[in-house]
């Protein structure tokens, strides 16, 4: 029996006269596209772009999550965020709040990609649900620290805020009913999409904000509000604060006096912070949209191929009752 056949039937042997026919057509001549097929089959998945998503979405969110775990380490924390963050989360309130949101999400990010993994949660159901558990109790613990550090975060403007706000009540809302249906597998899957799909938010906020960052300053024309005691904690010689014009900063009432600072991506760190501020509202309404939109197409697309299958039998397609061999 040749290597293509071979495959062939193994995929031929996985849930019936209906899938052996998917099965015959996933085998490709071509080593890279029969490779593909083979782990897709492996790891359980159905439609012929599901792999491809979990590789460039799952991967996107393992990345960021790795990438960002050097904020694990409070003193990357002080000195690594963007300039005056740590004057609000060195506060009592503030301090325990922005570790719990770190040290939470990148464990909930890492997780929650392995519970989209079909193998893993039809002949593994038993690590499915303790996973499944972790995932989300961390993942709300993530989403009040993180709601609560939103006040303050990036200015703590209006736009900032009710984005973070909105975003954190639809996870709690998504993980509720989820946890709800738990027993019903189909609508279980999708809640825990959208769940994670929403916490998946800040990656694609932040690129949308890397991008409009350099907009913002080859325009030159927007700023952002700062408060005089947080400038001072950036920039704390009145000499170069004078030069910058923000004299109104070297005086006294610093904590009632507030100045303008134009964002752009060079110069000083006022500047670049400036940018930041100025951008990540207008990121994390526009990522939620496409968050919001995406997760719902895909939800819709791979809808039939959530259901029954010989083996794996969960629970019963609710539009249309199959009958079972």
């Amino acid at each position: 029996m040749s290597k293509h056949t071979s495959w062939s039937a193994k995929f031929a042997k996985d849930d019936g006269d209906g899938d052996k026919a998917e099965g015959k057509n996933k085998v490709s001549p071509h080593p890279v596209a029969n490779f593909y097929w083979v782990v897709s089959w492996i790891l359980g998945f159905n439609e012929k772009y599901s792999l491809a998503l979990l590789v460039f979405f799952g991967g996107a969110l393992i990345g960021i999550c790795l990438a960002r775990a050097f904020m694990m380490d409070p003193a990357n924390v002080k000195n690594k965020t963007v300039s005056g963050e740590w004057f609000w989360y060195s506060q009592r309130l503030y301090k325990p709040c922005i570790f719990i949101h770190i040290y939470c999400s990148i464990f909930s990010g890492i997780g929650a990609v392995f519970q989209f993994i079909p193998a893993i949660r039809r002949r593994a159901v038993i690590l499915h649900r303790i996973n499944g558990y972790l995932v989300l109790g961390l993942l709300i613990l993530s989403t009040v620290g993180g709601s609560i550090v939103a006040r303050r975060a990036f200015g703590g403007e209006l736009n900032v805020q009710s984005a973070f706000y909105v975003d954190g009540l639809l996870i709690v809302f998504c993980a509720f009913m989820g946890f709800r249906n738990v027993k019903q597998t189909r609508k279980h899957r999708k809640w825990m999409l959208r769940m994670v799909s929403l916490a998946a938010i800040p990656v694609t906020a932040r690129l949308t904000s890397i991008a409009a960052r350099h907009i913002i300053s080859d325009v030159g024309s927007y700023y952002a509000t700062w408060r005089c005691d947080q400038v001072v904690y950036v920039e704390p010689n009145q000499t170069v604060l004078s030069e910058l014009g923000l004299g109104a900063c070297t005086g006294s009432n610093l904590s009632s006096t507030y100045v303008a600072i134009r964002g752009a991506t060079t110069g000083n760190g006022l500047a670049y912070a400036s940018s930041v501020r100025i951008t990540w509202g207008m990121a994390l309404w526009i990522a939620l949209i496409l968050h919001m939109i995406g997760v719902e197409i895909y939800i819709q697309q791979t809808d039939a191929s959530n259901m029954y299958r010989r083996g794996f039998v969960l629970q019963r397609n609710e539009e249309e009752i199959m009958p079972l061999e």
